[in-house]
């Protein structure tokens, strides 16, 4: 995996989500290490893993605590999430979600500063943090295909409007037989989509946009 190697330490399985707008749902965890560095990651998926069959829904998530606890919406990232759960309730699917990734893998007080920065000089989220830490991306994904070996997921469909995510799994042996896009019609966050976009490739459609009133107004009662 490019040099980079993490191995399972510990893990927790089938948990069943006390969530009645996601029944059926179970949630896991895996504790990765690499050197004395040690991670945590969340699983959620339906139905059972055993019962994942070929080419599941997996959607890599990167941890948002602004937007995913306190509710902040300056970025996708939350709508993102919870996109993703609906569509595994349809069918069967995995999402990861990767505590060490907050902030782009920065942590919570540089996210923090580069929103205080964002606010005071109005420039994009990437500008801001390459300002705060002189980069603007510190995630990798050598852990997310440590667990999904694990659990014997070779073949996947992919939940992303990232083309890095596609590309790392494929360069490392996984078969992305599809990609699925995930992409928020809020009107109010075209720029930020925008300058995914010009910065780190994202692919989205932006077709109509829409206020997102009614999406919203259903997302935030979920996280109530």
């Amino acid at each position: 995996m490019n040099g980079i190697r993490y191995k399972i330490v510990d893990k927790v399985m089938d948990v069943p989500l006390q969530n009645p707008s996601y029944p059926g749902f179970f949630m896991g965890a895996y504790k990765t290490a690499m050197a004395s560095w040690v991670a945590e990651h969340a699983l959620i998926y339906r139905p059972s893993i055993e019962t994942l069959g070929d080419a599941p829904l997996v959607r890599i998530n990167s941890a948002c605590f602004t937007g995913d606890i306190f509710g902040d919406r300056r970025c996708d990232c939350t709508e993102q999430m919870f996109s993703a759960l609906d569509l595994i309730g349809e069918s069967a699917g995995l999402l990861i979600y990767h505590f060490h990734h907050e902030g782009r893998g920065l942590g919570f007080t540089s996210k923090l500063e580069t929103y205080k920065k964002m606010d005071a000089e109005g420039v994009s989220t990437f500008c801001a943090m390459r300002e705060v830490s002189n980069r603007n991306d510190l995630r990798t994904y050598a852990s997310s295909m440590v667990i999904l070996e694990d659990l014997g997921i070779t073949r996947l469909r992919l939940m992303t409007n990232n083309p890095l995510k596609k590309q790392v799994l494929e360069e490392n042996g996984f078969e992305v037989v599809e990609t699925v896009p995930i992409v928020s019609k809020r009107k109010e966050l075209k720029s930020y989509l925008k300058s995914k976009c010009a910065e780190q490739g994202h692919l989205i459609d932006f077709g109509e946009e829409s206020s997102g009133d009614a999406a919203e107004a259903s997302l935030w009662k979920r996280m109530a």
